[in-house]
């Protein structure tokens, strides 16, 4: 995985992996915490289609840097599975989810991993930012809009009354795991959605930001990256 850091102004400054097929690395990654539990917020669709992901934390055993077998004890793992989309942000979920965390005998040293789009992640920050004033939060990006743009910005939201993300907080995740691959399972609606995105914030951003966006999309970038 390529290390990045996501840079929010004065706020905070969060670490952030980007790869293809990093699935292990990921786990790697998330066992090294040593929280005592792991709470997997997930949505049906992302439950679904990726549902063994995160198997491999079922396990005791990981490969150290040296390619020798070490014994690192394995956290509890808790999954909860939210409606998809916009569904997910209400301000019942937000409750169940409190009130599951506490009956799984959460910590402070339990770690949030929200695992699914731009909804999902929107409403798993927020329960991670009130519920003991801040549990360490893990955000794994499934859809490519939330990619570059949920993970992007501190905002954590559910939509209460009939109005949209009326109630949230800013709060930071303690790392960000972006695997493209989850990619290939997107519709094109989804991908188009994702790039119309970013079209828009290299247009606003302009310079070396839009021209990033042009050549990635140029004939001769995507024709390398294709075989022609």
């Amino acid at each position: 995985m390529e290390s990045l850091s996501f840079v929010f102004a004065d706020r905070a400054t969060v670490q952030g992996y980007l790869g293809s097929d990093v699935q292990k690395d990921v786990v790697e990654q998330l066992l090294q915490l040593n929280a005592d539990k792991i709470l997997f917020i997930t949505d049906e669709t992302v439950d679904a289609l990726h549902g063994s992901y995160f198997a491999e934390l079922q396990t005791n055993a990981t490969c150290g840097e040296t390619g020798m077998e070490s014994i690192t004890e394995a956290p509890l793992i808790e999954k909860y599975v939210l409606p998809s989309g916009d569904a997910a942000k209400s301000w019942d979920n937000l409750s169940d989810l409190v009130k599951w965390s506490f009956s799984t005998g959460a910590t402070k040293k339990s770690v949030v991993v929200a695992f699914g789009g731009g909804a999902l992640l929107n409403v798993a920050g927020l329960f991670a930012s009130i519920t003991f004033r801040g549990m360490k939060l893990i955000y794994v990006p499934t859809t490519f809009l939330a990619m570059h743009d949920v993970v992007t910005s501190l905002k954590t939201s559910i939509c209460f009354d009939g109005r949209k993300n009326n109630i949230g907080s800013f709060y930071a995740p303690l790392m960000i795991f972006i695997d493209v691959a989850f990619c290939r399972t997107l519709p094109k609606s989804e991908l188009f959605s994702g790039l119309g995105e970013l079209a828009k914030n290299a247009a606003l951003l302009g310079g070396e930001h839009a021209k990033g966006f042009i050549s990635a999309l140029s004939k001769d970038s995507i024709d390398s990256h294709n075989g022609g």
